[in-house]
């Protein structure tokens, strides 16, 4: 990439090209530096970066959503000033960011989860000094505004959240008050509203989430604490039909940190590539996990991965144990 990032966003483009904004720029990921607010574009075709935007504001630990017209919400993030409401949208037509409305609260540390209306929740998340907030969000991209909504049961942040296949959004685990948890929020778009789901077997803390082709939920490793001294590489099913989570499979080895880092492939099979040196392919159906061939020059953690066409994967940045983010890029074919 033209800059060093972690922690960073990367949204495929309905032309193919990959959006890779923000993210922390230094070592030590300190925020709001100036190389924050700047954007690229990945061309599959040509296997470049370009520059585009730059931001409106530079961000890490933001989410990042591709809007069914094509365009891309950013919100929340650490920014110079700490945490922010301000949210921004990227239009890949012109190359240019423009500034979105204000969330009801700050929030770092969350995940945009599209709807099946085309509205996004955004719920939850760190403001500063880590407290937690538990109020939430909707952005409805046919007016361009932001309306709140329900409030989640606890207030939480660096959750797993996925949506289900009856269109309702699992928010599970994460940090809360502190404390990591298990607990599990429902939220129903029809009715605005959260409602408590059966606990995780396991707190987890910065685990990875994706939805399953048929409909469920599924939670990927995470870590027991904030300093990652106890990492996780189970897994857990959320199934709406049967009321609850069930065990999973385990993966070679355990991972967190892994928001932006887990896609599917066409087969169903997951490519799971944060949160160690060398990523991994599951297949949630048979439990099978398995390395995939070559390394990533070291530990990386919060690196981003995009399926880009076919079967490919690009795996961008992350930082090492020392906090060092890279500009390295990788392909997983």
């Amino acid at each position: 990439m033209t800059t060093a990032r972690a922690v960073h966003t990367a949204t495929r483009l309905n032309d193919g090209r990959v959006l890779v904004a923000g993210g922390c720029t230094d070592p030590g990921c300190e925020t709001g530096s100036a190389a924050g607010a700047t954007a690229e574009l990945y061309d599959p075709t040509s296997e470049t970066f370009m520059p585009t935007g730059p931001m409106t504001v530079s961000r890490d630990d933001h989410a990042a959503v591709l809007l069914r017209d094509g365009r891309v919400l950013l919100a929340g993030g650490w920014t110079s000033s700490g945490v922010t409401r301000s949210t921004e949208l990227y239009d890949p037509q012109t190359g240019r960011f423009s500034r979105g409305p204000d969330m009801s609260s700050p929030r770092a540390g969350i995940t945009a989860v599209l709807l099946q209306d085309g509205r996004v929740l955004l719920a939850g998340g760190f403001t500063d000094n880590r407290p937690t907030v538990a109020t939430a969000d909707l952005f409805d991209p046919t007016t361009d505004s932001i309306q709140p909504t329900g409030a989640m049961l606890i207030p939480r942040g660096a959750y797993a959240a996925a949506l289900l296949g009856d269109g309702r959004v699992l928010i599970a685990g994460g940090l809360s008050d502190g404390k990591v948890v298990a607990s599990a929020d429902l939220f129903d778009p029809l009715a605005g509203r959260f409602s408590a789901a059966q606990p995780m077997a396991t707190a987890r803390y910065k685990a990875g989430s994706v939805t399953l082709s048929d409909g469920r939920a599924f939670v990927i490793g995470g870590a027991a604490d904030i300093e990652g001294r106890t990492v996780f590489a189970s897994t857990e099913f959320f199934d709406s039909e049967a009321g609850g989570f069930l065990a999973g499979p385990t993966m070679e080895r355990g991972r967190y940190k892994l928001v932006g880092s887990i896609v599917t492939l066409s087969d169903g099979r997951l490519v799971i590539a944060g949160g160690a040196d060398q990523p991994e392919a599951l297949d949630p159906a048979t439990g099978r996990a398995e390395r995939v061939d070559g390394s990533l020059d070291g530990l990386r953690l919060f690196l981003t991965a995009t399926v880009i066409d076919g079967d490919r994967v690009l795996l961008l940045g992350g930082y090492d144990e020392r906090i060092r983010p890279t500009a390295q890029a990788w392909i997983v074919r």
